[in-house]
């Protein structure tokens, strides 16, 4: 009877210590986008070893998805059921999966970090109703990237501070049929609204009106961008011919090709074209200006989300809190990080880094709502019909402006 009785209860026992062992492991999948450099792969890979490492039992899982296609696949498996536990994502998407209800609230963790170690500016982005859902991870002031031999050859010694100043540059750079001033993102993909939302910026113009309920991109600056943007391409022909049909990629590779001296871009970019053209001599140079307005460019975010189908909700916590440690984001990020500690490292102290850093604290968010994707869609095809002159500029907006205020209804 007592054997019988020891026996059950080491039974029970090894039964509990497999449960225990069986609930410590999980498999955290994560979407993340695909890598700007294979610095970053080894990076970002290392950090997510060192976790498993440090938590035995644990197991990350990256599901990697070309940027121009991860919205529209992570929407797919979200609604099929189908989702990672975490996301990687653009801070554009942020209103329109927290409308869809595909994201945990994380409020309740985000106030267990320093906050106040974080740039102020991309909580914004992640807040709706005073409710937080998703963390901040780096901070993405655009600029232009620009060939400083191709400058040097044109005599110029510095880069254009105003819009007026940068049609004269480009038209300077310009030698038709061989090389362009200007590299023009004008197909209407997932690349093309970041680097016209510069454009747009820069006159001081917006989707929408302060209170989001009204198109705006049909007002006086609206249109001006519109006009502007154009121009490069169909009146100054500074724009490489082909930039109806260019996305961000092939604009690239024309930067990388010297056929174009400059482009719109993030610094994610940077690794990208080290490693495409190792021997491509460029710099950077601030969004100029609207004459007689001040400068504004856009700061576009990365965050770290938890959809709300996860099973593993903590231990994705308990994750992003380590991936968001000062010394790992400063590893991981192939652009500014999110936290002023992380960005105050030697890695981002060199000469190199330094115009991305001061600019961090002065560039604005990408439009905030919820139907940004649409209105990015409606934008992009009335840019299309300024660039093949089928509209003016003014008829381009006001129709832009039309389908925006029946999407808003």
């Amino acid at each position: 009877m007592v054997k019988k009785l020891n026996f059950m209860w080491l039974s029970i026992l090894f039964l509990l210590l497999g449960i225990t062992s069986w609930s410590q492991a999980a498999t955290i999948k994560i979407a993340y986008p695909g890598w700007d450099s294979k610095e970053q792969e080894k990076e970002v890979t290392s950090i997510f070893a060192d976790w498993e490492k440090q938590n035995p039992g644990q197991k990350v899982e990256i599901i990697s998805i070309p940027f121009h296609l991860m919205k529209q696949k992570l929407v797919v498996s979200l609604r099929s059921g189908d989702a990672p536990d975490m996301g990687y994502v653009d801070g554009r998407w942020l209103q329109e999966m927290q409308a869809a209800g595909f994201l945990s609230d994380l409020t309740n963790f985000a106030n267990t970090l320093d906050k106040k170690d974080f740039f102020e500016l991309p909580w914004k982005t992640a807040t709706v109703g005073n409710r937080i859902y998703a963390i901040p991870d780096r901070i993405d002031p655009w600029m232009f990237f620009y060939n400083v031999d191709m400058f040097k050859a044109a005599g110029i010694k510095e880069f254009p501070k105003t819009m007026d100043e940068l049609v004269a540059v480009c038209q300077k750079l310009t030698i038709p049929g061989k090389q362009y001033g200007f590299g023009l993102v004008g197909a209407n993909d997932a690349t093309f609204i970041g680097r016209f939302l510069n454009i747009l910026y820069a006159f001081h113009g917006d989707f929408l009106t302060p209170d989001g309920k009204k198109a705006a991109i049909n007002n006086e600056a609206g249109v001006a961008a519109f006009q502007f943007y154009g121009d490069l391409l169909n009146k100054y022909k500074v724009a490489q011919p082909s930039a109806i049909a260019n996305s961000n990629a092939d604009v690239r590779q024309l930067l990388l090709t010297n056929q174009v001296a400059m482009m719109i871009d993030g610094p994610w970019a940077r690794g990208t074209l080290r490693q495409m053209n190792p021997k491509l001599n460029w710099s950077v140079g601030q969004i100029p200006r609207v004459k007689d307005k001040k400068p504004r460019f856009t700061m576009s975010s990365w965050y770290y989300v938890i959809f709300n189908q996860s099973k593993v909700k903590e231990d994705a916590q308990k994750f992003t809190a380590f991936l968001l440690k000062p010394e790992n984001q400063a590893r991981s990020v192939v652009t500014i990080p999110g936290r002023k500690s992380a960005a105050a490292m030697p890695r981002f102290q060199t000469p190199d880094w330094k115009p991305w850093v001061e600019a961090a604290p002065f560039g604005e968010p990408l439009p905030i709502t919820d139907k940004f994707s649409q209105i990015a869609d409606i934008v992009g095809n009335a840019m299309q019909l300024v660039f093949s002159q089928k509209k003016t500029a003014k008829e381009a907006a006001d129709l832009a402006a039309e389908q925006i205020n029946n999407l808003l209804k």
